[in-house]
């Protein structure tokens, strides 16, 4: 269990590494980001306007606890959180019709679909198991062991940071 939660953390810390990231590298690209949640009718506008720095301040720091070992169950948690209440949010302005675009990297990806619901959900399921990974873990992990459990999960989060292009690649007609 000790390398399924460290190949968890490993793919929901460079998802959230790339998340920071991609929103904070310039001025242009946190303003854009901040833009694009003025499509998320449902939120209230004091909500919105506050919604940027709290999504990007949370997101810091569940990649911070998600990094230190001995925060791994908080940073599952914190990464739970934030991707459950991401794809109900995203759901949740499909089902109201919104088109809203994804900025979740900094760069827009276009309009958000059920697919990023799913790739919410999908995260949101993977920090569940990281959690669970991390409570059951019993021993430590040898060096080897350790290494390729972050490298494959940090490779595989960094795969599902271009989710919208392997969603258009591979379903796309």
């Amino acid at each position: 269990m000790v390398y399924l939660s460290l190949c968890c953390r490993g793919l929901l810390a460079a998802v959230f590494l790339l998340a920071v990231a991609g929103k904070a590298r310039s001025r242009a690209a946190y303003r854009a980001f901040a833009a694009s949640l003025d499509d998320v009718r449902w939120l209230p506008p004091r909500l919105r306007r506050a919604a940027p720095p709290a999504l990007v301040g949370a997101e810091a720091v569940t990649l911070v606890l998600l990094l230190v070992p001995a925060a791994a169950a908080p940073g599952c948690a914190c990464a739970f959180v934030l991707l459950a209440a991401f794809a109900l949010g995203v759901g949740r302005s499909l089902r109201r019709g919104e088109d809203v675009r994804c900025l979740c990297f900094g760069v827009d990806n276009g309009p958000m679909d059920s697919s990023t619901v799913v790739r919410n959900t999908a995260l949101a399921a993977c920090a569940a198991a990281g959690f669970a990974g991390t409570a059951l873990a019993s021993g430590p992990a040898s060096g080897a062991g350790t290494v390729v459990a972050l490298v494959g999960g940090a490779a595989l989060g960094a795969l599902v940071t271009r989710w919208d292009d392997l969603h258009y690649l591979l379903f796309s007609a």
